[in-house]
């Protein structure tokens, strides 16, 4: 009991000192939105938030507009629709290093550490092919991004991590796991859009 209340005192007084508490940076982010195909239109939506971009273009976002919906359009291709939600900020990482458990107190009461991410990309499909050939190059294409996106991903995870996963850092093994999971849900909708294409006509 003791212990509880050491801590709730040391996390009142990390609120009661939030410059010298928290280095997270403020809650708005700046987004680089890019399509395939450029000179898209696109369309943003979010709290009390709209605005309206051609592609590739680099927009200001709050983090109290999250979720934000955009919608991109463009000739010869399918109206592509995404959410763009904000993420851990990484420098709630820093304040967990160097500020403890105080700093992150701090982040959380005032609603730090919620970031967009810095680049998007949406990938608009082509309303239909000219031969099963030109569908599957497409495909394959789009396969192999992914592929390549992940990768890199998971090599930067197992980075982090060291050789191997530690035995007191279970959270690298999930972080590698969630990892594979979201990649073959990719692959998985990428086959389900292929089988789906209009192709000649």
């Amino acid at each position: 009991m003791i212990h509880k209340h050491r801590l709730l005192s040391v996390l009142a007084l990390g609120l009661a000192l939030p410059g010298c508490a928290s280095i997270v940076s403020d809650n708005n982010s700046g987004t680089y939105i890019e399509t395939d195909p450029e000179k898209s239109r696109c369309e943003l939506h979010g709290q009390d938030f709209t605005r309206v971009v051609e592609t590739p273009n680099s927009v200001m976002l709050p983090s109290s507009a999250a979720p934000v919906t955009i919608a991109c359009k463009a000739e010869g291709y399918k109206n592509t629709t995404a959410v763009l939600d904000t993420k851990l900020d990484g420098w709630i990482f820093g304040n967990l290093l160097f500020g403890g458990i105080i700093g992150v107190a701090v982040d959380a009461a005032r609603g730090a550490g919620q970031k967009f991410p810095p680049r998007f990309s949406l990938v608009l499909e082509p309303e239909r092919f000219k031969s099963l050939t030109d569908r599957d190059l497409y495909y394959d294409g789009r396969r192999k991004a992914v592929e390549d996106k992940w990768t890199r991903i998971m090599t930067d995870l197992q980075t982090q991590c060291g050789s191997g996963v530690p035995a007191g850092r279970p959270d690298c093994a999930q972080g590698l796991d969630q990892a594979k999971s979201e990649r073959d849900k990719e692959f998985a909708q990428i086959e389900d859009k292929r089988s789906k294409a209009k192709v000649g006509g």
